[in-house]
């Protein structure tokens, strides 16, 4: 079973747009140029939509979907699409961990076994405590290779498998996927491995240190109050009539339609949310802590969480490092925190310039490929250089 990788953004039809930019437009040259190297590269890549978004300080200055949401319905991708982003959703967990940090009931380096109703202990170094620290940097010791090899885990639609009898049955001994050689590696805080069920366990942990699970944290202290109406970790908690994008995959010839997707470990990689609506997330991180009048979190947190944790995750990219959920890596000299994301039918990235204080998205409904992820990248590229020296109006919020 192909899983989501961090890496994706490293490694590297007729179509329309949609503008939701509003107000005057005075870089109407750029707009134009950058649609057409839109519509130029969805066409090379045979992606059905992607959409962008560009955010300064808390504003998005530019929000636009290229493409098809649904090619067979002749839906029209645009900046309100909810697409499937995979991966990148680790950095609402992360932040939502975060938060809870930051109202003083645990530590980063505190024992995560206390908080949970089953037993945690890694069965090759049962002395060595598997920490908060560790499961946000994938650094804990837990192994997806028997989640990799479980087709069962993947299902249409939304997941039918409590997130509980996963992650107990995968990490507690006598759990139906228990696997005491496969299901854990390293030594806890000493080999990055990335790990979707260390996620899916901290996801887990929060609803066990607060009133609320993860999806309803998350709901009440970000999606409300940014305004993101258009996302939701489940396809059922969309609001009705949501535009969402179709998951495809290629297929000689042509496209092939893909059912949408769900996993057990939805903390880890199953939100699905918009260009705008994921732009106002990442103005938390553009504009320390604070979008409009409301702190999300404080400027310490913040420079906790962009601190590297671990060093090299690539061989072939020694600039690359861990922080606490984001990876920091070098994009041709730009210092950035980044996440990808990738999924059957789902590709995604996000970027953040915290010395320029901007941020960039794009989000598109296909199975990634080299190609798809080098054009990507040019995408970031461009909208990066755009939001460093942009003079464009402000999306009206």
């Amino acid at each position: 079973m192909k899983r989501r990788s961090v890496l994706g953004l490293g490694i590297s039809l007729a179509l329309l747009q949609t503008g939701c930019v509003t107000g005057p437009k005075p870089d109407l040259v750029w707009e134009n140029a950058f649609d057409a190297f839109m519509r130029d590269g969805l066409a090379r890549t045979e992606t059905p939509a992607m959409s962008v978004a560009v955010v300064r300080g808390d504003q998005t200055i530019f929000a636009r979907g290229y493409g098809w949401a649904n090619i067979e319905s002749g839906v029209k991708a645009d900046a309100d699409t909810a697409f499937h982003i995979a991966s990148v959703s680790k950095l609402v967990t992360a932040t939502a961990v975060m938060m809870l940090l930051e109202q003083g009931g645990f530590q980063l380096d505190d024992k995560v076994a206390p908080y949970l109703d089953f037993p945690l202990l890694h069965p090759k170094f049962p002395d060595v405590p598997i920490t908060f620290r560790h499961l946000l940097t994938h650094t804990s010791g837990i192994s997806d290779a028997v989640y990799e090899k479980t087709a069962a885990f993947a299902v249409q639609g939304d997941p039918r498998l409590p997130l509980r009898d996963f992650v107990k049955g995968y990490l507690s001994r006598g759990g139906g996927w228990y696997d005491a050689d496969l299901s854990f590696a390293g030594r806890p805080g000493t080999e990055w491995r990335y790990s979707n069920v260390g996620y899916a366990l901290l996801g887990y942990v929060l609803g066990r240190m607060n009133p609320d699970t993860l999806d309803v944290f998350t709901r009440e202290n970000l999606f409300e109050p940014l305004g993101m109406d258009d996302t939701a970790w489940k396809l059922a908690g969309l609001p009705r009539g949501t535009n969402v994008a179709q998951p495809y995959k290629h297929k000689e010839p042509g496209l092939q339609v893909l059912p949408p997707t769900g996993y057990p470990d939805w903390p880890a990689g199953l939100l699905r949310s918009s260009a705008h609506d994921f732009a106002r997330f990442l103005a938390i991180f553009s504009n320390g802590g604070m979008v409009g009048k409301r702190r999300y979190l404080q400027e310490s947190t913040l420079q906790a969480m962009f601190a590297p944790q671990v060093g090299t995750v690539s061989a072939t990219e020694p600039s690359m490092h861990q922080a606490l959920g984001w990876v920091l890596r070098d994009l041709d000299g730009v210092q950035l925190a980044t996440h990808s994301g990738g999924d059957p039918g789902a590709a995604s990235v996000v970027c953040v310039d915290r010395t320029r204080k901007t941020a960039v998205l794009a989000f598109a409904n296909i199975s990634a490929d080299k190609e798809l992820r080098n054009f990507q990248k040019e995408v970031v590229q461009r909208l990066l250089a755009h939001a460093a020296g942009s003079n464009l109006a402000a999306v009206k919020m």
